[in-house]
């Protein structure tokens, strides 16, 4: 009986309404994670993450990847039973998982724990361990629905649970209004309220039940398709008769008050209130974006009125009505009536129907109410590159290999003219000028044809017979535009037949290249032009001979543009290599679209783009054609939360939904955060992108990824924070921010850095003390030389120099001689013992003492020999502190003087010692009988000046003075 109501419903037309509905889904398995191809339950927690039952496994999903939980068996805060049968949230924002054999569990969804019912309760006989297939919240109680042990209510607040219906049937479902407890089971609709239990449609299996309003429930049964019980009255009627006999396994009123039935075996059906039927969802396993599944077993709508559908064996799809806004035809979905799936050019017929060029299958006539494409003959197995129409109603064809074609579409057979001397021509692109007239653009050469025939008197230069010509387009009475694969834009000026190469001026982008391969040319109503190319968009000013560019950088989804068309708005639609994008002219801004906006490639063909005469836009491409009326085509930006839930601090794992702020220890150089990005409606109409404070104030593109690494991060305060950008450069939602700081390691910790201070200070103060004590010893040590060598030594020699003077008055001339050479070499000993103890005596550690000595031997030593003289000294140098450098400065000094007054013969002398900057300079000089350069290499005292400059790394220079005598210079670098 039941497979005769069913082969009768084939037979009963369903009145669908007609219109625009989309019928694509995002459809989701085994291949992309879910745990278990059928599904019993949806659910969408606080958060969005959306949460899957299924037959083994609950799933949580945030349109990126599945994470699955089973029972683990040695871990109490794990889910209770494989198999999830219902899900339902408090207000609290606990999920309660009802299980098929392991009881209700409730979860917390920031901390992923479960707890069973049972241990809520905390009492020892529990009878909810058992087979859950329903679950409902009604203010502070959770309503539960078993396969064979009636209802349940567990009150929240108290853990308290109260058994309130005992049935042997399977409670499918649960709905409460007004304190009114309606239930869907195997055995009719039951009605529990204070009163007591009242029963409707025994003996009929429910499945599901919904408000239609407060008065009215819709019941969907196993049997009898969909009724309407009216709570007042208690009639029931048929929400529509061409249901009846079709087996309902769930019903959902969407937030438009449109009705979803889900049947076992009839995929879906969309209904208005009142029961029209506005689409029927069936099945095409063969296209991705159709429903895979005719056995529909759950429906879901979640706060952004997405459609959840769980199937028997086909896992999840999900719906939104402003999804999909662009519709296609491909021989895959028109079951091969569309015979080419590579579309390279559109023109239209007067009545509205479409010409369409295929690769390699000719030329096709699709009429678009009927859904049927033509092959028209005269074109079969002909690559169609460009279709044109001209003011006679003739349509210019341009083939690959077949030359230019003309035609009308008549009955007759000589409707196809061919243009001479071109049969063979591969003919790439096509204008028409006037009625007679067309130009022409091949792979090797540009051909002007007039009245049917060729104009061979053209001169066409060399650069574009060997060139392609990609693109035509006629701008006023005389000049035309030619776009090459090569040789960038050219100028064909029609009068005197002369071409003109155009050098593109790009003025908005300095490094972009004149534009190559140009694919489309195209004038807007503004008689603005445009180059689509390999390259980007450019826009081109004829009179500047320039170009303003746009490319990736400013928006563009790919820099290979292969159509353009303007909209009512001004708005220019783009064919590319990555979908189509709307650009904004005014406000220089690119919305794109992509497969997931109902696209059926994202990748199009050039040429193959047109506007037919209700404003609809047509783009060919690799996988049939797109066509859409850009007016119906909603700017649509869904925010959806981003949510960082973990970060991994060197394998440690961080729950950053409960917590926001952390303090890590020292060294750990390895921080990653997992994110979600919980859009299921279009995702990629936003970039993500993320920011760490404290690392850069910039925001970084996130692209596809959903973790995001630091290494090597420096000890402070960091605060790491994503958010979702839409096309126009506007936030659209931000994350939680995650602060953390990472302690600096010991060594840079203030306690470490004042112990070391202070050991530092103790340390310098050692050594100071320490320096200090060896100053005082060394000058101890100097006093007792300088005395020992006062009174031994220089005694000793005083006493050999008074014996010899003795020695004189009584001895022989000869003897004289000797004696006097003993006294005068005891005398210089004495001398020099005197400069040694002067030296290390600590007493004369100061320059004003040094050059006191300095002033009175130079004047001593000049007088004596009668030599006039003039001695300067500087007084800055008293306060001078450098005292290493004293004792051979002296030396130099002595022996300088000493040379004057022994061998210079000079009668006048000059001694400057001054300080400049950072040096000390000491210049001498006099009037005597100078130095020969032979006198320069001979003697120790010359010898002697030369080791001790050296000595002290001083410059010693010598220079005849004028007009006679020696100038010496030596300058000390301090």
């Amino acid at each position: 009986m039941r497979l005769l109501i069913l082969s009768l419903l084939m037979f009963i037309p369903f009145d669908i309404t007609s219109q625009n509905i989309s019928s694509n889904f995002y459809n989701y398995s085994l291949e992309e994670g879910l745990s278990q191809s059928t599904v019993y339950a949806f659910l969408e927690d606080d958060l969005g993450y959306i949460w899957i039952g299924t037959r083994d496994g609950l799933n949580r999903f945030d349109n990126n990847k599945f994470v699955t939980y089973y029972p683990v068996y040695d871990d109490s805060n794990s889910i209770s039973n494989r198999s999830v049968r219902s899900l339902a949230k408090d207000k609290y924002g606990f999920i309660w998982v009802g299980t098929d054999g392991g009881g209700v569990d409730r979860l917390n969804p920031k901390t992923n724990t479960f707890q069973n019912l049972c241990v809520l309760q905390n009492s020892e006989v529990c009878e909810l361990r058992t087979n859950i297939t329903s679950l409902e919240i009604s203010g502070n109680d959770l309503f539960i629905g078993t396969r064979k042990d009636g209802l349940y209510k567990y009150d929240l607040s108290t853990n308290s649970t109260t058994k309130i219906v005992d049935r042997k049937s399977t409670i499918w479902d649960i709905k409460i209004i007004a304190d009114q407890i309606f239930l869907a089971t195997s055995d009719g609709v039951v009605l529990q309220n204070a009163q007591g239990s009242s029963s409707y449609l025994k003996n009929m299996e429910i499945r599901a039940l919904e408000f239609r309003s407060q008065s009215e429930l819709i019941v969907g049964t196993r049997t009898n398709g969909i009724l309407v019980l009216n709570l007042s009255s208690k009639e029931i009627v048929e929400l529509n008769k061409a249901f009846r006999g079709v087996e309902v396994s769930d019903i959902l009123i969407d937030k438009e008050s449109n009705i979803w039935m889900a049947t076992d075996s009839e995929g879906l059906y969309l209904t208005n209130n009142t029961g029209e039927v506005l689409h029927h969802f069936s099945p095409q396993k063969q296209n991705e974006f159709q429903l895979q599944s005719s056995s529909i077993r759950t429906l879901f709508e979640d706060s952004n009125e997405i459609i959840w559908v769980g199937t028997n064996n086909a896992g999840l799809s999900n719906y939104h009505k402003d999804r999909f806004q662009f519709q296609g035809y491909s021989s895959e979905s028109t079951n091969q009536k569309l015979v080419s799936d590579v579309i390279l050019s559109f023109n239209e017929l007067d009545n509205g129907d479409i010409l369409i060029g295929t690769e390699q299958k000719g030329l096709l006539l699709f009429n678009q109410a009927n859904e049927t494409f033509t092959n028209i003959e005269g074109f079969n197995n002909e690559s169609i590159i460009a279709i044109e129409k001209d003011d006679n109603g003739q349509y210019w064809v341009a083939t690959d290999g077949f030359g230019l074609k003309k035609f009308k579409i008549r009955s007759d057979s000589d409707r196809i003219t061919r243009i001479k001397k071109l049969e063979n021509e591969s003919i790439l692109s096509l204008e028409v000028i006037s009625e007679n007239e067309v130009i022409a653009g091949a792979y090797q050469g540009f051909y002007v044809v007039k009245n049917d025939e060729l104009q061979e008197d053209i001169r066409v230069p060399d650069y574009l017979k060997n060139d392609r010509v990609l693109s035509i387009k006629s701008i006023n009475e005389k000049e035309v535009l030619i776009g090459t694969f090569s040789q960038g834009l050219i100028v064909f000026n029609k009068a005197d037949t002369s071409f003109k190469r155009i050098v593109l001026e790009i003025t908005n982008n300095k490094k972009q290249r004149s534009p190559s391969r140009i694919q489309v040319i195209y004038e807007d109503t503004k008689k603005r032009i445009w180059l689509g190319t390999y390259s980007g968009l450019y826009n081109y000013d004829p009179e500047k001979e320039s170009f303003k560019a746009f490319t990736i950088g400013d928006g563009l989804p790919s820099d290979v543009v292969y159509g353009i068309l303007e909209d009512t708005e001004h708005n220019l639609w783009l064919s590319t290599n990555s979908g189509i994008s709307k650009f904004d002219t005014e406000e220089i801004n690119f919305e794109n679209f992509s497969k997931s906006d109902g696209l059926l490639s994202n990748e199009f063909n050039g040429g193959a783009y047109f506007k037919d005469s209700k404003e609809r836009m047509y783009f060919g491409g690799v996988e049939g054609f797109t066509f859409f009326d850009p007016n119906k085509i909603k700017d649509q930006v869904f925010k959806g939360n981003v949510v960082v839930y973990e970060m991994n601090v060197d394998g440690k794992i961080y729950n950053t939904i409960v917590e926001r702020n952390f303090n890590l220890k020292e060294g750990k150089d390895f921080i990653q955060f997992d994110f979600s990005y919980l859009n299921f409606i279009n995702p990629d109409r936003n970039n993500l992108e993320y920011r760490l404070l404290g690392l850069s104030e910039n925001w970084i593109p996130v692209n596809k990824r959903r973790t995001i690494n630091f290494s090597g991060l420096s000890s402070g305060d960091y605060k790491f924070v994503i958010r979702a950008v839409n096309t126009k450069k506007e936030t659209v939602t931000y994350s939680s921010t995650i602060s953390f700081y990472i302690a600096p390691p010991f060594w840079k910790r203030w306690y470490f850095i004042l112990g070391l201070i202070i050991t530092i200070v103790l340390i310098s103060y050692a050594l100071f003390r320490y320096r200090l004590f060896y100053l005082l010893r060394e000058e101890a040590t100097r006093n007792r030389i300088s005395k020992d060598l006062h009174d031994d030594l220089s005694g000793t020699l005083s006493s050999i120099s008074f014996f010899s003077e003795a020695a004189k008055r009584d001895i022989s001339s000869e003897s004289i001689k000797f004696l006097r050479k003993i006294d005068a070499s005891a005398i210089e000993a004495k001398e020099k013992i005197n400069d040694i103890i002067w030296a290390i005596d600590p007493n004369n550690d100061d320059w004003q003492s040094f050059m006191a000595k300095c002033n009175r031997f130079a004047s001593e030593m000049f007088e004596s020999k009668g030599i006039e003289y003039k001695i300067e000294l500087d007084d800055s140098i008293k306060g001078f502190k450098n005292f290493k450098i004293r004792h051979d400065l002296w030396l130099i000094f002595k022996e300088m003087i000493t040379n004057i007054v022994r061998h210079s013969q000079a009668n006048h002398s000059k001694v400057v010692l001054f300080k400049k900057e950072n040096r000390i300079i000491l210049e001498v000089e006099d009037n005597g009988i100078g130095l020969s350069d032979e006198d320069m290499f001979k003697g120790s005292g010359i010898s002697n000046l030369k080791y001790r400059a050296n000595k002290i790394e001083a410059i010693l220079t010598n220079e005849t003075a004028e007009p006679s005598g020696t100038r010496w210079r030596l300058e000390i670098k301090l």
